[in-house]
């Protein structure tokens, strides 16, 4: 069956939409507004990469990617638009590659800088973040752990979840 087979109500706007989106995206890895002043003023994000440095010296890095979760009744696959924070090596990696879509390593390590809807705390769960050839985003594979998210990359989800997902992420037209 396909996505566009689906009928759905916002919970939101009450409109009614055919189909369902295949991804959400997550704006940025942290709250700028919740930075101290100095880290306000390097906060740097673009489409693919966020730095922010702290006054102690500290600076994280983070780049965007796709966590995958198939959808079994779909046949298909929901992303989610996540930032993983990785190390600077591993930054280095992937904007190096980014134009040319190669990259010194196939992967690396990260941590998921957001709480998924609906799923207990995901935050800072530990990943592979595997570089795609392309200039394709890296996608997200959870390490093995007692945790619902990492069953669900496994399993897969059901499509009311996604509906769910839609639902609670979208906003009216303004």
């Amino acid at each position: 069956m396909s996505a566009e087979a689906y009928r759905w109500r916002c919970a939101c706007c009450d409109k009614e939409f055919v189909g369902l989106p295949t991804d959400l995206a997550f704006d940025a890895p942290v709250n700028p507004d919740a930075l101290d002043e100095i880290a306000q003023s390097t906060f740097r994000k673009n489409d693919d990469f966020c730095v922010v440095s702290y006054a102690t010296g500290q600076t994280d890095r983070f780049i965007r990617c796709l966590l995958p979760l198939p959808v079994p009744r779909l046949s298909d696959e929901f992303c989610f638009g996540v930032w993983m924070s990785v190390s600077e090596r591993s930054w280095n990696v992937y904007r190096d590659g980014y134009d040319s879509g190669q990259y010194e390593d196939e992967l690396c390590f990260g941590y998921l800088m957001h709480d998924i809807p609906e799923y207990p705390s995901s935050m800072h769960l530990h990943a592979n973040v595997v570089f795609q050839p392309g200039n394709m985003r890296p996608r997200v594979f959870l390490h093995d752990a007692d945790h619902p998210l990492v069953v669900a990359q496994r399993d897969g989800v059901d499509v009311t979840q996604v509906m769910r997902w839609v639902a609670l992420t979208h906003r009216p037209e303004v």
